[in-house]
């Protein structure tokens, strides 16, 4: 969808040649002046460069693609006739046909200004129509495959920003002009071509085909970067590129292979740092919302809001994260927002499938099924229109589900089996396309692991002829004192290494003791009596004052914490998946116990699978109850306790990155307040997993292993504390046993 915003300009500021040429006024009257000096083929291409340069010198992504131009339009047709004219007085064919396909941008661009303002279009349609056959029928005589593939770019962006309906049909056309395009040796058109029909392909749901344009692009691209001349060319190219890696994602995404699209999005972010191009944190968002993993999801939208918050994309991806999480007013407000946007500027009803099917599906979440019936009927009357099958599955689930809200449950029958009928048929493309890639992956391995074998022959074998011709001329005194020499050497390094293995071995079971015995203690320490005693005193406290519900609240979470510990307490690891749950659940209870003194977040940034990240248990709980109780319980004011969790690479080793920061009086006042106090117990837990983790970071080379720091306020004043750890991790227990 985010290409088809722009649509108008990229279109047209593509899709001819000469894009190493500057777009002013100053070049605009060096053309002129030119032409009036040249004669025969020369002048006639001169002229035809003037009107394409006329053409793209008022063009450019800021400008409102709607806005009329009809002085622009006049002057390209004035010099396209013209050269027209010369190139049919001497007969250049090429000319010819290449200034015919200049004479259809001016109707081109009328059929367009028509379609946004919902008028007939078709008269406009046929004009470009006629000039673009009478241009094939003239290149293909002269076998200009580069003119060819132009006349067949525009015919193939005029159907599709013209006539919607025939966008599934219409592929033909890129397909010939990437063909033209390779036999002309046009690469960067050809690159251009691969990108648009492998959006077709993947909003059908034919992921296969799509992955094989845009591989196809990805590869052309990159070989047409080094090529570029103007800063302008270089631009244009490196946008294709990004836009392929980003497109590359999309089908890994539709496909159901998260980590694969989640790979393509960082080579793209990689891409961004260098040519400064956008970020991907909209694509993040959302294949953390498929993932399910909603926190996530929300943060790269909050980062993507502050650079563009009116952007009506953002609405419709927080729309469908609020309507995921069954707040479906806030969805809907944000749906009715973005569907307006759509209406008013799209040239084609693709885009507007998404909110409109949205919307209806908010709407059924709320039971309201007469009002989701009508956004539901628009959106999937135009997927069946346009053919993109992912869309129609959902439009017949959306159907089904309110039919049978309605009681009309004949409806509901027949529209459910058309989704399940979609459904199977999209998701066998999906499991063979990731066949298909698993397969080539494999055989790629296979091929450079048979290549790299018969390498390693081949020299083997220029070795032994070598080593032959060398033991002809030593004598067998020298042979003899080699082997003994040998022989010693090799008695020694055994010697050494048994010694250094037996030496590991101890050293190994004496630190597994230690660890096992600081675990245990950890483990007591954290849910210790005294914390038991004062969950069962609130307890307590709400029953005395018949808060049945709260009392009732706290003991279920108190019972689910203990059941938690005492289950992990004979394991070495446990999931990070676990192990916030286990810290929700403690952060949960001191809300409670507090009436809601400070309010905290988890986020996970960069973690596919939390269930598939295996760490010791309960080493971040010690420092969120070093924040509560020393830093966010003095405070006057509401508190915030933040813990952000990712994963980083620290000398290959698969580390987690913990921040856990709150704005509590700080550590100095602190110490202060706890001074003044008659309370001098020590924080026993933290200092246990202090050592735990001292013993874990020993183990894995690691020179520090967390770190306390104050956070300050604009007026460098303390304003809170935050606790960085770093912690290996392993992705299977069975590595860490």
């Amino acid at each position: 969808m985010r290409k088809y915003l722009l649509i108008v300009a990229i279109i047209l500021a593509s899709f001819l040649p000469a894009l190493s040429q500057p777009t002013t006024s100053h070049v605009i009257d060096s053309l002129k002046n030119r032409s009036l000096t040249l004669n025969g083929v020369e002048r006639v291409d001169c002229l035809d460069l003037l009107a394409l340069t006329i053409f793209r010198s008022r063009m450019s992504l800021s400008e409102d693609p709607l806005k009329k131009d009809k002085d622009r339009a006049d002057s390209v047709y004035k010099y396209a006739s013209l050269a027209f004219d010369k190139a049919k007085k001497i007969d250049y064919k090429k000319g010819i046909a290449f200034s015919l396909t200049l004479l259809a941008v001016p109707d081109y661009l009328r059929g367009i200004d028509l379609r946004f303002k919902k008028k007939d279009e078709s008269e406009a349609n046929q004009a470009v129509e006629k000039y673009l056959f009478q241009a094939i029928s003239i290149a293909e005589k002269a076998r200009d495959n580069e003119t060819l593939g132009f006349v067949y770019m525009l015919r193939y962006k005029n159907y599709w920003s013209l006539k919607s309906e025939d966008q599934g049909n219409n592929v033909k056309y890129a397909q010939k002009s990437i063909e033209y395009f390779a036999l002309a040796g046009n690469i960067k058109f050809e690159g251009d071509m691969c990108l648009w029909i492998t959006e077709d392909y993947n909003d059908r749901g034919f992921y296969e085909e799509a992955f094989e344009y845009c591989n196809r692009s990805l590869k052309l691209n990159l070989k047409a970067l080094p090529l570029a001349i103007s800063k302008e060319e270089k631009e244009n190219i490196g946008w294709l590129y990004w836009q392929s890696l980003l497109d590359m994602s999309d089908i890994f995404k539709t496909a159901g292979d998260y980590q694969s699209a989640l790979d393509y999005l960082n080579k793209a972010d990689q891409f961004s740092l260098a040519n400064s191009f956008s970020f991907t944190q909209m694509h993040n968002a959302e294949i953390f919302r498929l993932l399910g993993n909603f926190d996530s999801s929300f943060y790269y939208i909050k980062e993507a809001v502050v650079k563009s918050p009116d952007n009506p994309w953002l609405k419709l991806s927080l729309g469908e994260n609020y309507r995921l999480t069954h707040n479906y007013d806030s969805a809907l407000i944000l749906f009715q927002q973005a569907l307006p946007y759509y209406r008013k500027i799209t040239l084609n009803e693709r885009v507007l499938i998404e909110p409109l099917l949205d919307i209806g599906f908010a709407y059924s979440g709320k039971k309201e099924y007469r009002a989701a019936l009508p956004y539901a009927r628009e959106g999937i009357g135009y997927a069946e229109k346009l053919g993109t099958r992912p869309e129609m599955m959902r439009g017949y689930e959306l159907l089904s589900e309110i039919h049978h809200g309605l009681r009309n449950y004949d409806s509901a029958y027949q529209y459910i089996l058309q989704y399940m009928e979609l459904k199977d048929s999209i998701k066998n493309r999906q499991l063979l396309f990731r066949l298909t890639n698993y397969k080539n992956a494999a055989e790629e391995a296979k091929n450079e692991a048979q290549i790299g074998f018969l390498n390693r022959d081949n020299k083997l074998k220029e070795g032994q002829i070598k080593q032959e011709a060398q033991f002809k001329n030593f004598l067998m005194f020298g042979l003899l004192g080699l082997l003994l020499i040998v022989f010693f050497i090799f008695r020694w390094l055994r010697l050494k290494r048994k010694n250094e293995k037996l030496k590991n071995e101890k050293i190994q079971t004496e630190l597994q003791q230690r660890t096992v015995e600081l675990e245990m203690q950890a483990l007591r320490a954290q849910m210790n009596p005294h914390f038991i005693f004062n969950c069962l005193s609130s307890i307590n406290r709400f029953i005395f004052k018949n808060d049945n519900k709260p009392a009732s609240d706290y003991l279920t979470r108190f019972s689910r914490l203990i059941r938690m510990v005492l289950m992990n307490s004979s394991r070495k690891l446990i999931t990070l998946e676990d192990e916030l749950e286990m810290l929700r659940l403690y952060l949960d209870l001191e809300r409670l116990r507090f009436k809601d003194a400070f309010d905290y977040s988890i986020t996970t940034t960069n973690i596919v699978d939390a269930g598939a990240v295996f760490i010791p248990p309960l080493l971040l709980q010690p420092f969120c109850e070093n924040a509560v109780w020393h830093g966010l319980m003095h405070k006057e004011s509401k508190g915030h306790l933040n813990i952000i969790i990712s994963q980083v690479i620290n000398e290959n080793e698969k580390v987690l990155h913990c921040v856990i920061e709150d704005d509590g009086v700080g550590r100095e006042k602190a110490a202060e307040m706890k001074s003044k106090s008659a309370e001098s117990e020590k924080s026993l837990g933290l200092k246990i997993t202090t050592e735990r983790l001292a013993l874990l970071n020993q183990e894995n080379n690691f020179s520090t292993f967390y770190k306390i720091e104050n956070v300050l306020n604009e007026n460098n004043e303390v304003a809170g504390t935050r606790v960085q750890l770093k912690i290996r991790y392993k992705e299977t227990i069975e590595e860490y046993a």
